[in-house]
C-alpha cells in the first residue's frame, strides 16, 4: 500500500519534515535501533507516530508494539496524534483491547511498557515487525531487551524507532550517546538523532523571524521558547538544550569520572586495607577492595563482580588479590550471618574458607550522606573518595552513574519524595556505603606494625586454600 502522509503546522497547513524528522524516516531500518532525542517543540512525536503508519500501512500483515512507562500518559498524547495521522489508513481501534486494525491488516498494540513481570511476559509472546516507545528513557533496558528479542517478523524492516529526553548518563545514554559518532556510522546499529528548542549562548527570541535563525524547529513562536528559557537551568538544560549532563535525582551527582577516576598507583602497605563484600548469587556478588592514606582519603582500587558464583568460586579471586604483610579488615553485608535452610550461613561457609567477615553498619540514609560527603570536593578540588581506573570499574561505574532515587508513582505527585533510591544494580554501591561508614568510624592509617591483622583468619581454614595447603 502507498503511503502518503504530509506533515503539518499548528494550524494544520501541509509543511516539509523538519530535517531531524526527515533523518529520522531516512534512516529507520539502515540503522536497527533509533532514537530522536531532544527538546520541547521539536516533533519527535509526530516523527515517531508518522513512522508507526509508514510501517504499519506499507507493510502487510505487520505487528508493531508502541507505548510508555504510564499508559495513561500514551493515551492522552501519543495516542490521539497517532490515530489523528492514521485517519484513511486505519480500518479499526480497538480501544479496550489497545489494538489499531489497518486496512492491509497490520495491527499495532500499544501497552503500558513498565518492568513488571505481566509487562514482559506480554512482550515476549508477540512476533514483532517493529516496535516504538515514547520517552524511552522513562523504561528500564529489561523491557527495550525483551523487545527487541521478538522482532522476527518476515516482510518486515525489524527495526525499532523511539523518541526521549535526555536523562543523564542513564542506559539510553550508553547504548546511543556515549559511542554516537561511532555507531551513527554503522548499518544495523544505533543511531541516535538530537533536536534543541533553543541553541546554548544565543539570546531569547524577540520575534518569530529569529525562532528559524536558532531553533530545530522553526515553527515555534517566541514567547513558547522565552517561557521555556525562563525556567530553572537545570531544566533548561535538559528540556531545551538537549544536554545528557542531568544529573537531577541522582543519589550520588556529586561523582564525575573525569575527577573520581584515577591512574593507578602502588598502594603502601602500611594504609590501612579493606575487603568488602555484597552477597549475591543470581543478582552480581561484590567483592570492593580499598585503601585509606594517613589523611583519611579513600581509594577504591579492585572489584571483583560475578553473577552466579559459588563461595568455592569467589575464594580464590579474593586470594589472588590479598598481598602478604598486609593488614586487611573483611566487612560484609550483615544479612550473611542469617542461617538458611541446611542450617548454615554464607558466613558459616566463607569461615570453612578461612575467611571471617566483621558485620558491617548498614544505616542507609547516613551512608548516603556519608559516602556524598566524602565524594564532594573541598577548597582545593579535591575529593576524599577516589577510584582506580581500570577495566574490572566499570561495573561500579555503571551503578554509579544511573543510581537514582525513587520517584512517586502516577497519580501519587502530592506526596512528599520517597526517601530511598531505586533497589536495582546498587551492589558495588552497598559496599561502598559499608566501607565508608566502617572508615568514618575508625582511626585514620598508622605506621607500619607486625601485627597483620585479619591475615591471622586464615590459620583457622578447614579447607584447601592456597593459606593453609
Amino acid at each position: 500500500m502507498d503511503v502518503n502522509i504530509s506533515y503539518r503546522d499548528g494550524e494544520g497547513n501541509v509543511t516539509q519534515p523538519l530535517d531531524h524528522q526527515e533523518e529520522y524516516h531516512l534512516f529507520t531500518g539502515y540503522s536497527k535501533h533509533q532514537v530522536l532525542a531532544g527538546s520541547l517543540g521539536t516533533g519527535k512525536t509526530e516523527a515517531m507516530c508518522m513512522e508507526a503508519i509508514h510501517q504499519s500501512a506499507g507493510f502487510q500483515g505487520n505487528l508493531g508494539l508502541m507505548g510508555r512507562k504510564v499508559l495513561d500518559s500514551f493515551k492522552k498524547s501519543t495516542l490521539i496524534q497517532l490515530l489523528d495521522l492514521g485517519q484513511g489508513f486505519i480500518q479499526k481501534h480497538r480501544a479496550q483491547d489497545r489494538e489499531i486494525i489497518f486496512k492491509n491488516r497490520s495491527k499495532i498494540v500499544y501497552m503500558a511498557l513498565d518492568d513488571s513481570r505481566d509487562s514482559i511476559q506480554r512482550i515476549k509472546s508477540m512476533n514483532l515487525g517493529w516496535f516504538a516507545f515514547d520517552q524511552i528513557e522513562e523504561m528500564t533496558e529489561a523491557t527495550f531487551i525483551a523487545a527487541a528479542g521478538q522482532m522476527r517478523r518476515k516482510n518486515a524492516m525489524r527495526c525499532s524507532f523511539h523518541t526521549c529526553n535526555p536523562a543523564g548518563h542513564d542506559w539510553v545514554w550508553k547504548r546511543w550517546k556515549k559511542d554516537k559518532e561511532v555507531q551513527n556510522k554503522k548499518k544495523d546499529g544505533y543511531r541516535l538523532i538530537e533536536t534543541m528548542t533553543w541553541q546554548p549562548g544565543a539570546d531569547p527570541p524577540k520575534t518569530d523571524e529569529e525562532v528559524k535563525l536558532y531553533s530545530d524547529n522553526p515553527h515555534l513562536p517566541a514567547d513558547y521558547i522565552n517561557h521555556l528559557l525562563s525556567m530553572p537551568e537545570q531544566w533548561v538544560n535538559r528540556y531545551v538544550y538537549c544536554s545528557w549532563d542531568d544529573f537531577a535525582g541522582l543519589v550520588y551527582p556529586e561523582f564525575k569520572e573525569e575527577t573520581h577516576m584515577v591512574k593507578p598507583f602502588d598502594i603502601p602497605k602500611h594504609w590501612n586495607h579493606y575487603v568488602v563484600y555484597d552477597y549475591g548469587y543470581r543478582n552480581p556478588s561484590a567483592i570492593m577492595f580499598a585503601a585509606v592514606d594517613e589523611e583519611g582519603c579513600i581509594y577504591v582500587y579492585d572489584l571483583i563482580y560475578e553473577v552466579e558464583h559459588t563461595i568455592e568460586m569467589l575464594v580464590p579471586k579474593v586470594e589472588r588479590r590479598l598481598k602478604r604483610d598486609v593488614n586487611y579488615t573483611f566487612l560484609a553485608d550483615p544479612s550473611i550471618v542469617r542461617t538458611e535452610r541446611d542450617g548454615n550461613s554464607v558466613a558459616d561457609e566463607w569461615y570453612e574458607y578461612g575467611i571471617e567477615w566483621e558485620k558491617a553498619r548498614n544505616d542507609k540514609r547516613a551512608g548516603f550522606e556519608r559516602v556524598s560527603s566524602y565524594l564532594r570536593l573541598d577548597a582545593n578540588m579535591k575529593s576524599k573518595l577516589l577510584f582506580f581506573n581500570k577495566l574490572n570499574m566499570k561495573h561500579f561505574v555503571n551503578e554509579i552513574v544511573d543510581y537514582k532515587w525513587k520517584e512517586l508513582k502516577h497519580g501519587f505527585e502530592s506526596r512528599n519524595l520517597p526517601e530511598e533510591p531505586v533497589k536495582k544494580n546498587d551492589h558495588s554501591l552497598d559496599c561502598l556505603r559499608y566501607l565508608v561508614h566502617y572508615v568514618e568510624d575508625s582511626d585514620p592509617a598508622s605506621e607500619p606494625s607486625d601485627d597483620y591483622g585479619m591475615w591471622g583468619v586464615f590459620g583457622k581454614s578447614k579447607k584447601n586454600t592456597w593459606m593453609s595447603a
